[in-house]
């Protein structure tokens, strides 16, 4: 006897076939999307999408685009350890600090408009101050009787002002008044061009000077108030701190003498001498322009000039060696070896006029390997040239960037035999034009990372990115960080 199907049994099923004709279409709609994502064509060469840009080592990955305009110049890169690091940088008047925790993964970025003098410090945890204001002008007098309006490099404050984030902070906290009230300006200068901020667990600090006295300014980070400031004994102080915790140096004697960096309510710690340097009329003034490179603890100053040293300090070793003569100040460094550029004559020359950057990898016990050539062969047309570089485990990695009245460049060089030679230089990008121009933006090295920071135009919406290419091998093969 045949079964009997009712109008509802008959109703209920046809819904069951509906939901399962509609399941199927959905997956065939769902496989085909993950094939279309996973087909999707990578943007040309040079160029970028939103996500991703397209470079000749490797895919890098987009930063968010709020993060830092592509205009800002990152003049400073504090690696603090394994996983956090910080860029510095300014355009036009705005300060910028772009921060990552997780080697170059992801990035968070504060910023604040900045007045003519404007400088920052960090912690050894990551927590960050930015101190700014105005200095009076000095009125030379012209032959025509006008104030020459040209601004002085050591001179009276008009005004100060302060911020402060925490390491997990999205936004600085301020700005508030930096010095005491109006009565204590009086008599008191900054080296405005120089001066950079001390940061402890409660207050910051600043050097300046005070009717010629040197002078501690203190700015309490957690209560809206002012602190008198410290003086300090009569010597030839630096106006930058160095190392973590942060040292103050002096140069007296022939010698850099260093201390602890005086906190609110004690006096600086007893000076000690870096041994083996001797100091020259230039140092002081190097010493203020703040470190060459920053590694954990340790802030190395490069000296070019007249002999060529490198100082270390940290915050409980100080050391110095003589270096070969380098052509800039710029200097990589890490836990254990330093990077600077020299200039050799390119062998290619048929005049032998014609000089190229050559590169130095130094230990910290100060031997220094020669290379057997230079990294990169140079462009025979006039054009403008910088290199970056930095110490890896094994030996060093370079960028080399390129521009001439027709084409541009971007270059990667690499030692993996600790400087003795290089491997043959890889296109990062290049082109015509101005056009689809790949731009450095930093090179931060991390103990077992390194990432490249560059922009690039974004498709051809008419704006640009920031994007981060990172390698975990020493710079041989790069990808998404």
């Amino acid at each position: 006897m045949g079964a009997t199907v009712t109008l509802a049994d008959w109703g209920h099923r046809q819904r069951v076939r509906e939901v399962l004709a509609l399941v199927a279409v959905l997956g065939v709609c769902a496989c085909k999307k993950k094939v279309e994502e996973e087909e999707a064509p990578a943007p040309p060469r040079n160029q970028a999408t939103l996500d991703i840009v397209a470079t000749e080592i490797g895919t890098g990955l987009a930063l968010r685009a709020s993060v830092a305009p592509t205009s800002v110049h990152w003049q400073r890169v504090v690696v603090l350890d394994a996983e956090r690091a910080v860029l510095f940088g300014r355009e036009n008047d705005e300060a910028w600090a772009l921060r990552t925790s997780d080697r170059g993964r992801t990035w968070t970025s504060v910023n604040a408009l900045a007045k003519p003098w404007a400088a920052w410090g960090v912690s050894s945890l990551g927590a960050l101050t930015l101190t700014s204001g105005t200095s009076q002008r000095p009125k030379v007098t012209t032959v025509k009787g006008q104030a020459d309006a040209r601004p002085k490099a050591d001179g009276p404050v008009n005004d100060g002002l302060v911020w402060y984030a925490g390491a997990n902070d999205r936004q600085l906290n301020g700005p508030r008044a930096l010095f005491p009230g109006e009565g204590g300006l009086a008599g008191l200068s900054l080296p405005t061009t120089t001066a950079a901020p001390a940061l402890f667990d409660d207050t910051i600090a600043l050097l300046g000077e005070k009717n010629r006295t040197p002078t501690m300014i203190f700015a309490p980070i957690a209560l809206n108030a002012t602190l008198e400031p410290l003086p300090l004994e009569k010597a030839a102080f630096a106006s930058a701190p160095y190392g973590r915790p942060p040292k103050l140096l002096s140069v007296a004697k022939g010698s850099i003498e260093l201390r602890d960096w005086p906190k609110l309510g004690a006096p600086p710690g007893v000076a000690t001498p870096i041994p083996n340097y001797r100091s020259d009329s230039t140092t002081l003034q190097q010493l203020s322009e703040g470190p060459s490179c920053e590694f954990g603890a340790f802030s190395f100053r490069l000296f070019p000039s007249p002999q060529p040293w490198v100082v270390g300090v940290s915050g409980d070793r100080a050391l110095a060696f003589k270096v070969p003569a380098p052509n800039s100040t710029r200097l990589g460094c890490s836990e254990d070896a330093l990077v600077l550029e020299t200039e050799v004559l390119d062998s290619n020359d048929v005049e032998k006029r014609r000089k190229v950057p050559q590169l130095i990898r130094c230990g910290l016990d100060g031997t220094c390997t020669q290379p057997k050539a230079p990294p990169f062969a140079m462009w025979k047309e006039k054009h403008e040239r910088e290199l970056w570089s930095v110490p890896t485990q094994r030996g060093l990695v370079a960028i080399l960037r390129a521009r001439s009245a027709t084409r541009w460049g971007l270059y990667l060089g690499q030692s993996s035999d600790g400087g003795k030679t290089f491997e043959l230089p890889r296109t990062i990008g290049e082109g015509l034009g101005t056009r689809r121009v790949l731009e450095f933006g930093a090179l931060i090295r991390f103990p077992t990372r390194l990432v490249l920071l560059i922009s690039a135009d974004v498709g051809s919406t008419g704006r640009r990115g920031w994007y981060a290419l990172a390698s975990d091998d020493d710079g041989n093969n790069w990808g998404p960080p």
